[in-house]
């Protein structure tokens, strides 16, 4: 029984390896899950040129009229903002509940997914293994923070 339960923990926790709550931002919302075709148990495998898709999970305690998006890259310690355009700046024009598109405001308690699909372009750096860190911020409050192990080829 408990070795079941063990082998059970060590599968969940490895799906989930590539992402984390962001553990300089004790408090912040982290995701309750990410999926992406790009990642693996461990790493998040990105190409500059294709599409990105992401499902984001999210159970907000309270509502949020506007969910700002920030994306950066830290390498080598430094944080380095990604520059985004709309729409793909706000999370609210990607927000769904109960599978259909809702936009925002988002309601306390439900949950809801914010589905990235956007193109990384050519211009974005290529590294290795480096930590990208997605937040939502609402009127210039951190709302929602992730960081995921990453590689950009």
């Amino acid at each position: 029984m408990y070795k079941i339960l063990a082998l059970f923990l060590l599968a969940v926790s490895s799906a989930s390896a590539f992402w984390s709550a962001c553990s300089d931002h004790p408090g912040v919302l982290a995701p309750t899950s990410i999926t992406s075709p790009a990642c693996t148990g461990s790493l998040c495998t990105v190409v500059r040129g294709e599409v990105l898709n992401s499902d984001v999970y999210f159970v907000f305690p309270t509502a949020h009229s506007r969910l700002d998006v920030r994306i950066s890259v830290i390498l080598y310690g430094v944080e380095v903002n990604i520059p985004l355009e709309a729409p793909y700046d706000d999370a609210c024009n990607f927000m769904y509940r109960g599978g259909a598109f809702v936009g925002c405001p988002t309601v306390s308690g439900q949950e809801h997914l914010w589905k990235i699909g956007m193109e990384i372009p050519h211009e974005y750096p290529a590294f290795n293994n480096e930590v990208v860190r997605y937040e939502l911020f609402e009127s210039g409050a951190r709302v929602a923070c992730a960081d995921l192990l990453t590689t950009v080829l």
